[in-house]
């Protein structure tokens, strides 16, 4: 990662999902000792895939975002009407 990237990260944000995730998994492996831990297991393997997709998604500039917004908007209310139709 650049150092702007870094620089510019919510780390407090950051470091609290974090806990949360840690608490999560802690009480899922106190709930799941007396199985074989599958659920636990499968969390964890869960947890680490939105941590890639959390650091893809950090990479993106933020201004493609906004100029394919209108577009991403447009694709949400389409699919949003259609819903309502069917």
């Amino acid at each position: 990662m650049r150092k702007r990237e870094l620089k510019n990260v919510e780390w407090s944000l950051l470091i609290a999902a974090t806990i949360l995730c840690v608490i999560g998994l802690v009480a899922l492996f106190s709930a799941t000792q007396e199985t074989e831990y599958d659920e636990f297991s499968k969390q964890c393997i869960w947890l680490v895939i939105s941590l890639v997709i959390m650091l893809v998604v950090m990479m993106i500039d933020y201004n493609l975002i906004v100029k394919l917004s209108p577009i991403f908007y447009r694709y949400i209310y389409i699919i949003t009407y259609s819903s309502t139709i069917y």
